[in-house]
């Protein structure tokens, strides 16, 4: 099989310049983020809480699964100098086999975890989520060919469309009484649309052919790759399987609303935020101080925007939940308002640090870095699961202190960074945020305020938090902003 640099087509440059690409991606996430958090008010007066825990459970092994689905090699795909068509068809056919294999181990598994979880809908509900895991697999090596010619507008696009129609079905289900149905066909849905927006969009065609030997790099890389990925699953779904276990489906269904809006901050903008981080740090990779003054603008930044809104959310929480999704979800309003400084330290300091650390080339740092901290907030989060649901929550943010801590201490081995400087682009915005939730506290009175007027109040005080940063820390925002032109 000849080897040529692209497929039929695809030598034409983008058209568009890496920033606008960046820029869009970031836009289809916040989408996202936005439109997921829109139809919780229609979706969770419909639902049971114990069905949000259901839904939780399924996806554990889902998300795990997802994480094997490409199994790396999609991302070494896109690392070869040239195209080779014998490779590429290779890996797909490989990768193929893979899904349908998790497929097969899920459908395996469904009625075990259904057992070992005592609810018997979840062999269901899991069975109908195993053809997941092998969409994503058939459509990894499309995905990487329309990465490989950097047409991520159109990827955008396409998350924003298959959102926007799996949104849309999830409602109307909520509404036509489906339960946690709704749920499910969202996630098919929403995986239909992408595979067949993958395969129309790529001009990558498989042949019927297969080498073993072309492989052999490529799996090399998909090892690393993979232990890592599994390692931030299990660290990232231990809170949901301990809660399960140890302490039921309705106190795992408040866990599961609260985790839809503490993953946000990573998701919306931390996450996509950390790709045009990455590209100036591996520009800077020469000049170590160069790469602690991008970092540590990227913390300043994302500080000053997270901290104050989320904050105030957290304070403000039990209003707004009620409001926002019904009386039930009262709840959620401590075990939110408990994890949140965790995942906003994490989301605000780790995020960037690990671009970082790949743009210096030390990926085993990385790597040590997840390990440590699987290792360590496992226990934090069993230990809590067998005292309560906010036992958790509380968990989430201990464990943070410490993981951010030693995720410092790992990046001074490698640049002269200091720990000062770290925390002092977040003093301020989380000083005026403790300041107005102090003032939103003592002004709190059930008896004569109407909900809507306290969240009211609430963002007002978020509005003059945000004012103050701003005007007190002007100077240093606009050079953290001038570093990313």
């Amino acid at each position: 099989m000849s080897q040529t640099s692209v497929p039929s087509g695809s030598g034409e440059p983008p058209r568009r310049g890496f920033f606008v690409n960046v820029g869009s991606l970031v836009f289809a996430r916040g989408f996202l983020a936005l439109s997921q958090v829109l139809i919780l008010p229609v979706v969770a007066r419909h639902l049971a809480v114990e069905e949000f825990a259901l839904m939780a459970l399924a996806m554990s092994v889902v998300i795990f699964a997802s994480v094997l689905s490409d199994a790396g090699l999609g991302r070494s795909l896109i690392r070869a100098k040239g195209f080779d068509q014998l490779e590429w068809s290779s890996v797909f056919w490989l990768l193929v086999v893979i899904g349908v294999l998790l497929c097969g181990a899920i459908l395996l598994l469904a009625p075990i975890w259904a057992w070992y979880f005592g609810e018997p809908r979840l062999w269901a509900v899991l069975s109908a989520l195993a053809v997941v895991p092998l969409m994503q697999s058939i459509c990894a090596v499309p995905n990487a060919e329309i990465e490989r010619r950097e047409h991520y507008t159109a990827i955008a696009r396409l998350q924003m469309v298959a959102a926007g129609v799996g949104l849309v079905c999830a409602m109307g289900l909520a509404l036509a009484n489906a339960g946690v149905w709704a749920l499910v066909a969202q996630q098919v849905i929403v995986a239909v649309i992408r595979l067949c927006g993958m395969l129309y969009l790529s001009e990558f065609r498989p042949d019927r052919t297969f080498s073993r030997h072309r492989l052999t790099g490529h799996l090399r890389f998909a090892r690393d790759t993979i232990s890592t990925s599994i390692i931030g699953a299990l660290q990232n779904e231990a809170g949901t399987l301990a809660v399960g276990k140890f302490l039921g489906p309705t106190p795992l269904g408040v866990f599961a609303m609260s985790q839809r809006f503490t993953r946000l901050p990573q998701f919306g903008l931390a996450g996509p935020m950390s790709a045009v981080v990455y590209v100036r740090m591996a520009k800077a990779q020469d000049s170590l101080e160069r790469l602690v003054a991008i970092y540590l603008a990227s913390c300043r930044l994302l500080a000053a925007v997270l901290i104050p809104a989320l904050a105030m959310i957290a304070v403000a929480g039990r209003e707004i939940f009620v409001v926002f999704l019904s009386e039930t979800w009262a709840p959620v309003a401590p075990v939110f308002a408990l994890s949140l400084p965790g995942i906003l330290l994490e989301a605000v300091t780790v995020t960037c640090l690990v671009a970082m650390f790949r743009a210096v080339g030390r990926t085993d740092i990385q790597v040590r870095l997840i390990v440590e901290g699987a290792l360590l907030k496992i226990p934090f989060v069993i230990a809590g699961a067998l005292i309560s649901i906010e036992a958790v929550a509380a968990s989430y943010t201990l464990w943070a202190l410490v993981y951010v801590w030693r995720g410092w201490a790992l990046a001074r081995k490698l640049v002269p960074l200091r720990v000062s400087e770290c925390l002092g682009g977040l003093v301020l915005p989380t000083a005026l945020s403790a300041v107005a939730g102090l003032i939103y506290v003592a002004a709190w009175d059930t008896s004569s305020v109407d909900p809507v007027w306290r969240i009211a109040e609430a963002i007002g005080l978020t509005c003059l938090v945000y004012a103050g940063v701003v005007a007190l820390d002007l100077g240093r925002l606009r050079a953290a902003v001038q570093l990313f032109r």
